[in-house]
């Protein structure tokens, strides 16, 4: 079963994500994770704008955030695509194409 864990950047300290809507969210990030053999995936709250979670997938740290309500506001629909895009850019980094990202 994957380790999923929200930390703060500033400090590295961990969090909770609380918020009712979220346990659905959570469980489809869950299922994902251990469908696409990740150990451990973490969000990091960004220093400057509390909203965007950057996503660490296994021990990759992407350039790829997600926008906070993606949780608060229950948005399992969309989560599944969101990883996918992550694990996208993770390929991408990978490959050494990240150098052409902006």
């Amino acid at each position: 079963m994957a380790e999923i864990k929200f930390r703060n950047e500033r400090d590295g300290s961990e969090y909770q994500m609380t918020h009712p809507r979220a346990a659905r969210v959570l469980a489809d990030v869950q299922a994902w994770a251990d469908k696409n053999g990740f150990e451990h995936l973490t969000f990091w709250r960004d220093q400057e704008d509390e909203h965007k979670l950057w996503v660490q997938l296994g021990e990759d740290r992407l350039n790829y955030w997600m926008h906070d309500s993606t949780f608060t506001e229950g948005r399992s629909e969309t989560v599944e695509m969101q990883l996918d895009y992550a694990r996208g850019a993770q390929r991408r980094s990978a490959a050494g194409y990240d150098k052409f990202d902006r």
